[in-house]
Parts: C-alpha cells; sequence; structure tokens
C-alpha cells in the first residue's frame, strides 16, 4: 500500500551533508478507505465521526466518511485531542503512547505496540487479558475508526514484524502522553547551580562573526585502512584503522562476521587550536561552539571542504549564504535553525556530550554492524535528530510552567520506552556498548540505560535545548541536571506557534550599516531584513565584488538582469524604496542596454555561410541537408549554422560545385 523513499535529494559536491529527513509515504485516504472497509463498517465509521450516512451509494459513502475525517484533522491543527474524540480511555492511552514514541509520519512494527503496551497500566477491571489478543482488540479498534493502516516497514531492514501508519494528519501536532511528575526537591533545588538563559541568535552571531574574520579549522579525517575503497563496511565511514585491522583479522582464511560489531568514532569536526581560539574570541564553550557549528554547516553558511586537499582543511562563512541568512526575519532565524537541529544535522552532539562527561570506567562506544548495509552515516545522524524530536514530544506532554525533577521524568522514561533511540534501523545494525571489549548494553536494564540514553536525553536537555533558550535549567552539585523547565521560547519552537517571536528570543539592537557606493558602479549593500528585496535585486542585476556584500554593476550583468526579466523600472524603484539613489553612470548604462535589449546580441564565436547569391541559397536549401544546420537566417543568402558535424555539410556543398572556403 505505501512505498519507502527518501524524501530529499542527495546534496552536491559543494555542500555539507544532512540527515535525511525520512518519511512514510503519504495515505490517499479515498481509495485506502474504500479497499479497507465494508458498506457496514463505513456507516458506522461516519456515524462514529459525527456524520449521518446518506444514501446507499458506497461511492457516496466514502467521499462522507473522508470528508468527516478531513474536518477532525483541520480540528486536531488547533488542538491535537480532537484526533481522539470518542476512543474509550484505554484506546487514548494506547494512541497517545504509540504517537509520543515515534513520529507520527513513520511506520511502526507491531512488536513496539507490544513492548509500549506492556509496560502501560494493568485494566481497570484488574484482571489482564492474553497480552496478544488484547493488543490486537486495540490496534483493530484504532484501524475501525480509520486511524490506522496496514503498511510495510520504512527500509528493507529483513524484519518480518507487522508494520501499521497513522493517517495523514497534514502537519498537525499529535496528542502525546501527559508526564504527571514531581517538582524538584526543595533542599536539593537550593543547593543547585542555575545555569544563565541563553540567547540564540545572540550567540550565533557573535559565533558567524568570530569565523567570517579568521575561518575555521576542521580536524584532519582518520587515516583510512589501506583497503578502505573495496570493503564496503569501511568505504563511507571513519574508523580506526588499528580496529578494523583486528576485524580482518579476527576468522583467518575467513571474511568477517556480519554479526561483528566496529566503533563508530564520535570525534568533533573542530581542531583543537582552532576550537580554544574561538573559545577566547567568542566567550562561549567548546561543546557550545560545535553546536552553532553544526547547525551553520547544516544551514550551509559554511563552505564545505569536499573540494579541498586532504591537507588544507580551513573553511570559511561562504558570502552569498550570509546574506540570505541576515536578511531573515528573527523569527526565521531561529525557525530554521531549530528545523536544522531536530532534522539535518550529521553531528551526533549529545551523544559525544554523554560520552565525554562520563568517567573513563564507564564510558560507552557506539558500535554498527559490519553486515548492516543499508546502514550509512546518513542514516545514523537520521537516528540523532529522531531521538531529539522525541525529546520534544516528551516536552509537549510536560506541565506548562513548571520545573520538573529530572530524576523523576528520566525513571518514568526509563519505565515508558528505553529502546526509543532505534527509529529507523534496528538494534542488530548499530547499539551501545562499554568501552572496553565486551557485549552490547542492555538498555532494559536501569542502569546501563541510565550511563548511555538516559545520560544522552539529559544532554539534549541541558546543553542543546538551553543553548535554544528553549529550557531553563539547574545542575546539581556533582554537574549533572537536576531540574528544568520549559520556557516561553521553548513552547513557542516545540509547539510550532504563529505569531510574533517571543521579546526574550530577539537579539539586543544592532546597528545597521548604511548603503553606500564604493565607486559609479561598485554597490556596498549590508543585510538586513528590511532589505530583503533590494539584495535579490542587485545580486539579479550586478556581479558580486570581491569584499563581503558588495556588488559591481557591468554590461554583461545587466544584460543577464534585463534576459531575467529585471527592468529598469523594478531597479530603481527598490532603490528609491531603500531611499538610496542610483549612480548617473549605472541609470544611463542600464537604459542604454535596456534600449537595445532583444535586437543586437553579443556572441563569442559564429559559424556563418555566405553563399554568392540569392539563387544559390535557394539552391542548396532545397537540395542539401543545409537547412538542418541552420540556427538563424541573417538574409537571404547569410546563415548562421550550427558547428556540430559541418564537416557532412561541406562535402555536399562540395559535391554540389561550391568550394567554401573555411576561416
Amino acid at each position: 500500500m505505501m512505498t519507502n523513499t527518501k524524501s530529499s535529494n542527495p546534496p552536491s559536491p559543494s555542500a555539507w551533508p544532512i540527515a535525511t529527513p525520512f518519511r512514510g509515504a503519504s495515505i490517499p485516504l479515498s481509495p485506502v478507505i474504500e479497499a479497507e472497509f465494508s458498506s457496514a463498517q463505513l456507516r458506522e465509521l461516519a456515524r462514529w465521526l459525527g456524520a449521518t450516512p446518506k444514501g446507499n451509494s458506497r461511492i457516496g459513502l466514502v467521499e462522507q466518511v473522508v470528508s468527516a475525517l478531513n474536518e477532525r484533522i483541520a480540528r486536531t491543527v488547533a488542538s491535537p485531542e480532537a484526533l481522539l474524540e470518542g476512543l474509550t480511555a484505554e484506546q487514548q492511552d494506547f494512541a497517545r503512547r504509540l504517537l509520543t514514541a515515534r513520529d507520527y509520519e513513520l511506520p511502526f512494527a507491531r512488536s513496539i505496540a507490544a513492548s509500549l503496551l506492556a509496560k502501560s497500566s494493568e485494566r481497570p477491571n484488574g484482571y489482564q487479558l492474553d497480552a496478544d489478543r488484547h493488543l490486537t482488540e486495540l490496534i483493530e479498534s484504532l484501524r475501525r475508526r480509520a486511524l490506522l493502516f496496514p503498511t510495510r516497514a520504512l527500509l528493507p531492514i529483513g524484519s518480518r514484524d507487522v508494520y501499521y501508519q497513522w493517517l495523514p494528519l497534514n502537519g498537525a501536532r499529535p496528542p502525546v502522553v501527559q508526564w504527571n511528575v514531581e517538582a524538584p526537591d526543595e533542599r536539593r533545588a537550593a543547593d543547585a547551580r542555575p545555569l544563565p538563559t541563553v540567547n540564540f541568535l545572540e550567540s550565533f552571531e557573535t559565533f558567524l562573526n568570530a569565523i567570517l574574520r579568521n575561518g575555521i579549522t576542521l580536524r584532519p579525517p582518520l587515516r583510512p585502512h589501506a583497503q578502505a575503497t573495496r570493503l564496503i563496511w569501511l568505504r563511507d565511514w571513519e574508523h580506526d584503522v588499528e580496529e578494523a585491522e583486528r576485524v580482518l583479522r579476527s576468522r583467518p582464511n575467513w571474511a568477517p562476521d556480519p554479526h561483528t560489531g566496529i566503533t563508530v568514532p564520535m570525534l568533533g569536526p573542530i581542531a583543537a587550536e582552532s576550537l580554544a581560539t574561538l573559545e577566547n574570541q567568542t566567550g562561549l564553550s567548546g561543546p557550545h561552539i560545535e553546536f552553532l557549528f553544526a547547525i551553520a554547516c547544516a544551514l550551509q553558511l559554511i563552505e564545505s571542504p569536499a573540494n579541498q586537499e586532504e591537507m588544507e582543511r580551513r573553511v570559511r562563512i561562504r558570502s552569498s549564504a550570509l546574506e540570505e541568512w541576515l536578511v531573515l526575519s528573527d523569527g526565521q532565524k531561529l525557525r530554521r535553525a531549530w528545523t536544522a537541529w531536530s532534522e539535518q544535522i550529521m553531528d551526533g552532539l549529545e551523544v559525544r556530550s554523554a560520552m565525554d562527561a562520563l568517567k573513563p570506567a564507564r564510558t560507552f562506544r557506539v558500535m554498527r554492524a559490519l553486515g548492516a548495509r543499508y546502514l550509512t552515516p546518513n542514516l545514523l545522524a537520521a537516528e540523532w535528530c529522531a531521538l531529539r524530536r522525541y525529546v520534544l514530544r516528551i516536552l509537549r506532554g510536560l506541565p506548562s510552567e513548571r520545573w520538573v525533577s529530572w530524576r523523576d521524568l528520566q525513571t518514568k522514561l526509563f519505565d515508558f520506552y528505553p529502546e526509543c533511540v532505534w527509529a529507523f534501523a534496528s538494534k542488530m545494525e548499530w547499539w551501545f556498548a562499554p568501552a572496553t571489549r565486551g557485549a552490547r548494553l542492555n538498555l532494559l536494564r536501569v542502569e546501563e540505560w541510565r550511563a548511555s540514553v538516559g545520560l544522552i536525553l539529559e544532554h539534549i536537555i541541558r546543553d542543546s535545548l538551553a543553548w535554544f533558550g528553549a529550557v531553563e535549567v539547574r545542575l546539581a552539585e556533582d554537574g549533572y541536571l537536576d531540574a528544568f523547565r520549559v520556557t516561553e521560547v521553548g513552547e513557542w519552537l516545540i509547539e510550532a506557534r504563529e505569531g510574533k517571536l517571543p521579546a526574550v528570543a530577539a537579539p539586543a539592537a544592532r546597528t545597521i550599516e548604511p548603503i553606500e557606493w564604493l565607486d559609479e558602479h561598485t554597490l556596498r549593500v549590508p543585510p538586513a531584513p528590511d532589505r530583503a528585496a533590494l539584495v535579490s535585486v542587485v545580486r539579479r542585476s550586478a556581479e558580486r565584488g570581491p569584499a563581503p556584500f558588495t556588488y559591481i554593476f557591468t554590461a554583461a550583468s545587466i544584460e543577464r538582469a534585463l534576459s531575467e526579466g529585471v527592468g529598469f523600472a523594478d531597479l530603481a524603484g527598490q532603490f528609491e524604496h531603500a531611499g538610496v539613489s542610483l549612480t548617473r553612470a549605472v541609470s544611463d548604462q542600464f537604459k542604454l542596454i535596456a534600449r537595445r535589449h532583444g535586437r543586437v546580441r553579443v556572441y563569442q564565436s559564429l559559424t556563418v555561410l555566405e553563399l554568392s547569391d540569392d539563387f544559390a541559397a535557394r539552391e542548396l536549401a532545397a537540395s542539401t541537408s543545409l537547412m538542418k544546420y541552420v540556427v538563424y537566417q541573417l538574409s537571404p543568402r547569410t546563415f548562421v549554422l550550427q558547428e556540430g558535424d559541418l564537416d557532412v555539410l561541406i562535402k555536399e556543398l562540395q559535391g554540389k560545385g561550391y568550394t567554401p572556403r573555411v576561416k
């Protein structure tokens, strides 16, 4: 019923790679409901949705049901609870668990539903039905309400499980689990250390300015194994050469076991010296800088090192991308950065922070199986992004404007869904392991979960969300998270609220540099939110200058602008709106080129055939393949020809008794 495809095109070689936002294919409601429901079921469904069935036409019943479903989805946009109206308390709780555990766009396996149900409370009547039959009853109850549909796994991971997909919500926020969590202990709260609230846009601007002045040096990639290009399980991954060699030698005369694991190096992208320099320049911590760097890369604000020599790892800000960024409003900037963090960045920021926070004896590793052919760095990055979105769904279910005990919430999250890290792949394809050689960490054991996934979730809240200004946090004496609460900015971001950005998230007002002419043809336009239209028309009408935010008007650039539909009135109107005058030289040049535009064209090189008289032209046009080569006829005896395969035409002309001269 559904196809499983990636929803983004591969990035160009000059762009930073981004995590692929995997999504299930959209369900076409009308044909699916017509195929899934009988006429009697359609009438029952229509009545449940509050519609009165009219007539006996099956097509008419389908239309009524689809219309009623779309109305419910529309109400869900304003009130997520509308999706579950009419369900029993147990059905609502089951649906909330599923919608909290995984993105509603993704198919979910029956085994996941069974795990979530097993951890839910007992039935109100005090006895437990057969677990499998009880699960079937709940799933079928949601299917009868057209909330769930059978589907297939998103990726071909070899699982024989049964999969389901939610009806399309068209961007609406689904209902989630409401968490009854404790407030932090007052005695511990008195000893807790509050972290200062961070303004994301100010810190990001500080970071970009530092990179703009001096660039940034990336760490060199790890040296690849000699056979890396030949072995698919090494080819696209960074790896430790010695570990790879041990794996290759682990089974004499045999290929390595495909279930064997190899470490995924979780290394910071910035060279140590460059990171220390940036810390001194910006006053930000190293992890905070790496967080901002990852977002800047996902937004393509920084040059990609893809086309540079391996030893040259110094990159700078992309001027064109920075200009586009600076003309955005504060709300647009924050939304784009938020989307980059939750859906696009490749770096496992919080995973690395959690590993660094642990003592050496307790540090875990991220492992991947050699035989996991579908697991790529891009897919693993998508797992980290999915984990961030899982935390955001958790935060939606917390009480508003109230401090929450992280210790209590962490306990509830373990009880709820301890294996939340596998959204796309399976735990046979990648997993956590102790720092030293040993078995995999079992996330169903609370101690091992707290030392890995629990700590990663903590760093998502304590670091990333705090750097966005989405939460306020208090740390315990040992430096770990003690309590937090969602801020006004956090609610604006997490709930995807419309309207103006909260004032606390707006950066301090800064002086906007004036627009100025450096000479008669060179203009400097520092970006500003109210200059977006001006910058757009200037970029289409002028060449980029050597200095940032400078543009040079040339005859070629003006010709290009006219060809793209930019007239003098458009350019002059934008300058007048910005309170700036065009120079006399640019104005006269634009008008002159505009007058002759469409009548005169300048070409680098042409192949022209000029015949001696009109009769010869008519004869050759009728008896040879001349007209097949003609691009444009300048006069009755002069033709502009395509350059390809002219040797064939010349032989034809010679066969007719003509002796053309070729210059």
